[in-house]
């Protein structure tokens, strides 16, 4: 008889193992899915209610001063600038993988592209670095101080 109850009870750890990993992989792709969801918006080529069929409602959205036509939308996982109806720039925190400078340099070791220092008028003692791909539309800002890139900006190449 206790033969019995064990048996049961390995099925039902098995299956609860099972149904662990099944959530755990649905919960990946959701999260996953908001990244793909924000690399569908390209500068230049997306009009602003293709991103917001995206990316849905903003948090926050204002007529910009940058100039007649523009705005800025704000999530709390990106902002995207629009001149005209046309998206020219997202602006989007780093995924996971993209978090180190080192992975920026590595994927792209055989491009153009160039590491400057941030001039900061306030002293918020951060020590930021732009690392600038122009020949891919990619400005990657690289906070020194934490050792992690904090902000990843695809804009329009003109």
């Amino acid at each position: 008889m206790f033969k019995f109850f064990s048996h049961n009870s390995e099925k039902l750890s098995m299956k609860v193992l099972i149904l662990t990993i099944h959530i755990s992989l649905l919960l990946t792709m959701a999260s996953c899915s908001r990244q793909f969801k924000i690399a569908k918006v390209v500068p230049g080529h997306t009009h602003i209610e293709t991103a917001l069929y995206y990316l849905d409602e903003p948090v926050y959205a204002e007529h910009s001063t940058l100039g007649r036509g523009s705005q800025i939308y704000i999530w709390d996982d990106v902002s995207v600038q629009v001149s005209n109806e046309i998206v020219t720039a997202v602006h989007r925190k780093p995924a996971a993988h993209e978090e180190t400078l080192q992975f920026w340099q590595q994927h792209y070791k055989n491009s153009n592209k160039q590491l400057v220092k941030v001039t900061n008028s306030y002293k918020t003692g951060e020590e930021l670095w732009q690392l600038d791909l122009p020949e891919y539309g990619l400005n990657v800002i690289y906070d020194e101080r934490n050792d992690k890139v904090i902000k990843v900006v695809k804009y329009e190449i003109k």
